[in-house]
C-alpha cells in the first residue's frame, strides 16, 4: 500500500475511534443521568405498592376521582416512602376515630417523655428522635416539641378539631360577604367529613380560601381531617425547627421537612438524605430551608 494511502487509512481508523469514544462517553453520562434523575412520585409508588402488598394506589388514595385525595397525596404523600420498618396507612384519609384508633394500636407505637412533653410515635421513629436528641445534646443543642403532645401522634378527633378552628370561621367569613349562601354552608356543616372536604376545596377554586387569612388553601393551614401525617405517627412539629444545625442533625437520623407549608414539620422517612430523590421526592427550597416533596 502506498505510504499516502496508508496514512489516509490510519487517519481514517484514529477518527472511527474517537468517534467509537465520544459516542460510549455520551451513553455513560445518559446512564448516569438517567440512574441519578428523580421518578415520578405516582409512577414510583404505584409500582412499589403492586411490588410489595399487591395493590393499588386507587385502593389507597383514589387520586384520579376524589380531589380531597388528590390534594392530600400532593401535600403529604411523602409519608409513603417512608422505609422505617413500622407501619405504613392503608389508606391517604382516614374516616373517623375507629379507623384512627384500630390502625395506631396495630403500628407498635411508643411513648417518651420529651422536653417535658408526652409523644407518642411509631417506635421505629422514635428510636431515631432519642439519638438525634442524644446527638443535638452534645452539641449543645435542643430537639423538643412544638405544640404539646399533638406535635407527636394525633387522633382523628384532634384533626378534626385544627380542621374546624380554620373551616367554621372562613365559613362565616364567606357567608358574611355574600360569597356563599346561608343554604349552602349549612349543608356544608352536615357534610361526611370527606364531601366536606371536597366542597371547601371547590369554593377554594372560586377563591373563597379558607386558611386563616382567607388569602390561600386551608391546607397549607391543617391537613384534611383524618389525612395528618401525625395520624400515622411519623410526624413531629418540632420547636427548633428554625436552626439548621438541628434539622441537619435530624436529617442524619432519618427526619426531614416534607410539608412545603409547615415550617415546624418533620417526617420520618427513615432514609439517608442521598437516597430521598430515588424514592420519587425532589427538593424544594423556600424561606432558606429544604423541603423534600413528591415529585409530581
Amino acid at each position: 500500500m502506498p505510504l499516502g494511502n496508508f496514512m489516509k487509512y490510519i487517519f481514517k481508523l484514529k477518527f472511527i475511534v474517537v468517534l467509537l469514544v465520544l459516542f460510549t462517553g455520551i451513553n455513560q453520562i445518559s446512564a448516569q443521568k438517567k440512574a441519578f434523575e428523580t421518578p415520578n412520585f405516582i409512577e414510583f409508588i404505584e409500582a412499589k405498592l403492586e411490588k410489595t402488598y399487591k395493590i393499588k394506589l386507587s385502593q389507597i388514595c383514589p387520586i384520579e376521582t376524589n380531589l380531597a385525595a388528590k390534594r392530600v397525596f400532593a401535600d403529604y404523600g411523602a409519608i409513603f416512602v417512608s422505609n422505617n420498618g413500622g407501619k405504613l396507612p392503608a389508606k391517604c384519609i382516614f374516616e373517623d376515630d375507629a379507623q384512627v384508633s384500630v390502625f395506631q394500636t396495630a403500628a407498635n407505637p411508643q411513648t417518651e417523655n420529651i422536653g417535658g412533653t408526652q409523644i407518642t410515635l411509631q417506635k421505629p421513629a422514635m428510636e431515631a428522635l432519642l439519638k438525634a436528641r442524644d446527638e443535638a445534646a452534645k452539641k449543645g443543642l435542643r430537639i423538643t416539641p412544638r405544640g404539646g403532645a399533638i406535635a407527636g401522634s394525633r387522633s382523628f378527633a384532634d384533626t378534626y378539631r385544627l380542621w374546624n378552628s380554620r373551616f367554621s370561621p372562613a365559613l362565616n367569613y364567606w357567608t358574611k360577604r355574600g360569597k356563599i349562601s346561608r343554604a349552602e354552608a349549612e349543608a356544608a356543616k352536615k357534610l361526611p367529613v370527606p364531601e366536606q372536604v371536597a366542597r371547601v376545596l371547590e369554593w377554594e377554586d372560586r377563591g373563597f380560601y379558607f386558611s386563616t387569612g382567607f388569602d390561600k388553601s386551608i391546607l397549607y393551614s391543617v391537613a384534611a381531617p383524618g389525612a395528618s401525617q401525625h395520624i400515622f405517627m411519623l410526624a413531629l412539629d418540632v420547636q427548633q425547627f428554625g436552626d439548621k444545625r438541628v434539622r441537619d442533625i435530624l436529617a442524619a437520623n432519618g427526619w426531614f421537612q416534607t410539608v412545603q407549608s409547615d415550617l415546624p414539620h418533620f417526617t420520618f422517612i427513615g432514609v439517608s438524605e442521598a437516597e430521598l430523590p430515588k424514592l420519587g421526592l425532589k427538593p424544594v427550597t423556600s424561606g432558606g430551608q429544604k423541603f423534600w416533596i413528591p415529585n409530581l
